[in-house]
């Protein structure tokens, strides 16, 4: 193969791997997209759907329960709060959400912490401290966890892994391609990772 035939091979090559990679999903991200937003069906509530409609109520009713930020947690979770800042979940309104529906309920739902939740997140005007996927937004409102200032006290906590797991198909679902196709060993790189942090 001549210099220039390589060197054209090259060039096609890039451009095709560029295509896939970067332009083709963000088509199939725009479909869906579409689809979320023409949906009337009611919004993803993770909290809801992991503890069942009269348990959420009987909570939220109580007054007992409020989000406090993962700035509460870093307190007495550090390493683990310092090792989740690669972590997708904790970038997932300013990737996601805020360059193109920083408004739009369907998206806010499931990239912000608590949203259509008393003392959840509202709007990045009101509740910054709320935006992304936190601590709480996997674990429930963490006021009293934060009153006992020990194990405990979490309407999702790792004392109920079933609930905590239909925390996350809540938002992971078909739809969005992040259904798991094995929700147990996310499940467990995530315990695992606290455990590893907790030991240091």
């Amino acid at each position: 193969m001549t210099k220039k035939a390589m060197r054209c091979f090259l060039y096609f090559f890039y451009f095709f791997l560029f295509f896939m990679v970067c332009v083709l999903p963000s088509y199939a991200d725009e479909d869906r997209v579409k689809a979320e937003l023409g949906d009337k069906s009611p919004l993803a509530n993770p909290l809801k759907s992991a503890l069942g409609e009269a348990e959420y109520d009987k909570a939220v009713k109580s007054g007992g329960y409020s989000y406090s930020g993962n700035l509460k947690c870093r307190l007495c979770h550090r390493d683990f709060f310092m090792g989740r800042k690669k972590d997708p979940h904790e970038h997932t309104f300013k990737s996601r959400v805020e360059t193109g529906h920083p408004e739009e309920p369907r998206c806010l739902a499931c990239h912000t912490t608590g949203y259509g939740v008393a003392t959840g997140f509202s709007s990045i005007k009101e509740t910054p401290k709320l935006a992304d996927v936190q601590c709480e937004g996997c674990h429930g409102p963490g006021s009293k966890h934060n009153e006992l200032g020990a194990k405990g006290g979490f309407l999702a906590g790792k004392d109920h892994p079933e609930i905590l797991k239909k925390m996350c198909q809540a938002c992971h679902n078909a739809r969005w391609n992040k259904s798991f196709s094995n929700l147990d060993t996310a499940y467990e790189a995530y315990r695992n990772a606290e455990a590893a942090a907790a030991s240091k």
